[in-house]
């Protein structure tokens, strides 16, 4: 493995962009690898928009995160798992609430909880802050570390077991330091705001008892000073970002409306406001024909007129706004990404971050309507040790009709006139897309192009980003229309670009890509090598053993698995599995509750016992997000398997 040099690699290296109410100084994130110490650190940073300076604001050991201004810009709040005043030595603390004077100095510990602090947001007065975190609800046997399940939501990947724990609302207060739970129960708080009179706040949850079985989510309100929470709306489907108009007459909220609870994954996820005192709720972007995105907050105008959203169209991420009556304006333009997004209190100037095919993700401003600036460069001297192909964006006409958008990425040794082996890169959700950014994915393609191979990527039907009809095409329908866009774009680049050597091919994904993945060679032997990664293989199987997969199944197939387990047998790769002729990498994380390890297990003795070409490399202590978040280390092996994988059998 080590004659495989991978190049060096970002975790997203700025994120979370936060400007100070007066717009002279933005906070965010900045993550970088550790390699000596094999892990990811965040810290938090500072750029001064009247000096054009550029600093580095906490220094700590551990990781620092979600910075948040004070109202007067006097304060700023971040969550770390650092050491405070009266923790022991041998502690290990999760992510708690800490608050820093704005011009440096010692950060003050708020929280000593034994679950993480979440989403910590200041009331609009400055004097309280309000974060979630989980409270233990269940059963405990004295001197007994046996786990008694009595939900069907137990388990998450990334966040281990919680059985008998609740995520609820807490504020403490500034001038105090005093804690207050103001939710209790068996229930979820899902997402909050503050009112804009720092009396209130409204949050979003299903008191169902059988909340882990429905799709719909209620919009409550709660006093800050405590008493019972009220139903302020009863909803019609999911709910995620909420926001509360600074006249407090309004919440906007981002979701859907499920009319058909067996397509509700696959409908569009709207702006809405919910008229406070008609109790009335609907959409204003209904027309659009796109699903929305609002971060953790969804944002106003300063006359509560407009709202502020991002959409995914095409590849690209941009912002918009909205106003009461659905009319919908385009804030940013362009072939990037923005993943972050704040304003000043004029909504004059906003901070941004964002990345292109080319850039990873850096802080950007932009005032009115001049042109976006980017402001930081952190990432420029690990760029010169990069060789960048940059993709070449395409379309073609599918054989219903229907145009696909892909890219396709040249060798970094290419020259003209030369064959180059070629991997076809599928993306996982199915809910999800390529496009124009600079990420984990995009380093994997890079990685392959230093090796010498040609990478497509592509966004069949399932993928955002393209209407309603477009990604909803797959439901119930996994490996049917979704395959021929993917082999049809395989058609396309061979018929297009003669570099590509169509006797060395390749095929590669991860999750909804994992599957098919197998799926594909499970169809077809046009590929001559294939890397499976945290991937399904059998539906049965996988129904209740995922975090995931016990509600979305009958969303996917129609029926429960053992009212139609022909159709589950069907759609598994599994059924296949002797027709797969392509050799097979199996690459899994023995954490995964996502896509649950067992799901690997079974294709790789199916292989086995069937005397194929296959290798099962299993990950230790990782989980579902190996290739994103794992440890810097198990990263760089991961890449080195999938290119020593297809050296084998394409060179």
């Amino acid at each position: 493995m080590e004659d495989y040099k991978i190049m060096p690699f970002l975790t997203s290296p700025v994120s979370d962009a936060q400007i100070s109410s007066d717009g002279s100084k933005i906070l965010f994130t900045s993550t970088k690898v550790n390699l000596e110490e094999n892990k990811n650190e965040s810290h938090i940073w500072l750029y001064n928009l009247k000096e054009k300076k550029l600093r580095q604001f906490t220094f700590s050991k551990s990781s620092e995160s979600n910075p948040r201004w004070s109202p007067d810009g006097k304060n700023i709040l971040f969550t770390s798992s650092r050491q405070g005043e009266n923790d022991k030595k041998d502690d290990k603390p999760k992510p708690q609430l800490f608050v820093m004077s704005s011009e440096g100095g010692e950060a003050d510990k708020l929280t000593y909880r034994d679950e993480a602090v979440k989403s910590p947001k200041w009331s609009p007065d400055g004097n309280y802050i309000a974060f979630t975190s989980r409270i233990f609800k269940g059963e405990k046997i004295k001197d007994s570390d046996v786990k008694i399940v009595t939900r069907i939501k137990y388990k998450e990947n990334g966040g281990g077991f919680f059985n008998g724990k609740y995520t609820h609302l807490f504020i403490v207060e500034i001038k105090t330091r005093k804690i207050k739970q103001l939710t209790d129960g068996d229930y979820d708080v899902e997402s909050y705001c503050w009112n804009p009179d720092s009396n209130s706040l409204a949050f979003v949850t299903n008191m169902d008892p059988d909340a882990d079985l429905k799709p719909f989510k209620d919009i409550y309100s709660i006093k800050a000073s405590g008493g019972d929470p009220e139903r302020i709306w009863k909803g019609e489907g999911p709910i995620s970002s909420l926001g509360w108009s600074p006249d407090g007459n309004y919440i906007a909220f981002t979701g859907r409306v499920v009319d058909d609870p067996k397509l509700n994954w696959f409908r569009n996820s709207e702006v809405n406001v919910l008229n406070i005192k008609e109790k009335k709720a609907k959409s204003l972007t209904e027309t659009l024909d796109q699903t929305v995105g609002g971060r953790d907050e969804l944002k106003w105008s300063q006359d509560s007129k407009w709202i502020y959203f991002t959409v995914p169209e095409r590849g690209t991420t941009n912002l918009n706004k909205v106003n009461l009556n659905g009319k919908i304006e385009p804030i940013t333009e362009g072939k990037n990404n923005i993943s972050s997004f704040s304003f000043d209190d004029t909504r004059e100037i906003l901070a941004f971050t964002s990345s292109n095919a080319t850039t990873p993700t850096e802080l950007y401003i932009k005032n009115n309507k001049k042109e976006a600036k980017r402001l930081t460069y952190l990432t420029k001297d690990l760029m010169r040790k990069i060789k960048i192909s940059s993709p070449e964006e395409f379309w073609f006409t599918a054989s219903d009709g229907v145009k696909v958008q892909g890219w396709i990425v040249k060798p970094h040794s290419y020259k003209e006139g030369k064959k180059y082996p070629t991997i076809l890169e599928i993306h996982g959700g199915p809910r999800s897309a390529y496009g124009f950014t600079f990420g984990p994915a995009e380093h994997e393609f890079q990685t392959l192009a230093q090796y010498d191979y040609g990478v497509v990527y592509t966004n069949p039907r399932a993928s955002i980003g393209y209407g309603e009809e477009f990604s909803r095409m797959v439901a119930g329908h996994w490996g049917e229309r979704d395959y021929l866009d993917l082999m049809e774009a395989m058609d396309y680049v061979l018929k297009n670009y003669e570099w590509v050597d169509e006797t060395c091919l390749g095929c590669a994904g991860g999750s909804y890509g994992g599957f098919m993945t197998n799926w594909v060679v499970g169809h077809t032997n046009r590929f001559k090598a294939a890397v499976t990664m945290r991937s399904v293989t059998n539906w049965i199987s996988m129904y209740g053993t995922s975090d995931l997969w016990y509600n979305d199944h009958d969303i996917n197939w129609g029926k429960l698995p053992w009212t139609d387990p022909e159709k589950a047998i069907e759609k598994s790769p599994i059924t296949y599995v002797d027709k797969i002729n392509t050799p097979l990498l199996i690459i899994h994380s023995e954490n995964d509750y996502r896509c649950p390890m067992e799901q690997a297990e079974q294709l790789f003795v199916a292989l086995k016992m069937l005397r194929k070409e296959t290798e099962f490399i299993r990950f230790p202590d990782e989980n579902h997000e190996l290739s994103r978040s794992g440890k810097p280390k198990h990263r760089i092996e991961r890449l080195q398997h999938i290119v020593r994988w297809f050296d084998r059998y394409l060179k």
